[in-house]
């Protein structure tokens, strides 16, 4: 058995440590993201709705929704509810 490790808190929300994957709760409002540095990721949006920037493509998303984010590709995401966001690095 796994704990699930919270590893970080702010006016954004709460990303927690889990065994290969972070589950993400950001704020509505809040922005995720929003540069070029990342590895390959993979996400869930698994409850409410946000605003995805991947590149010069921008497109509104509703739970439940699979994407990937290449890397090193610009990408931001702005919660326009409260979401939340199951994340795996590959």
């Amino acid at each position: 058995m796994m704990d699930v490790k919270l590893i970080k808190e702010n006016e954004k929300g709460k990303i927690y440590q889990a065994d290969g994957f972070k589950i993400l709760y950001r704020n509505k409002g809040s922005i995720s993201g929003d540069n070029f540095e990342n590895v390959e990721e993979l996400m869930y949006l698994v409850e409410g709705s946000a605003e995805l920037t991947l590149g010069d493509s921008i497109c509104i998303i509703k739970a439940p929704k699979k994407f990937d984010i290449p890397a090193k590709t610009y990408h931001k995401i702005r919660a326009i509810t409260d979401i939340i966001l199951v994340m795996f690095e590959k």
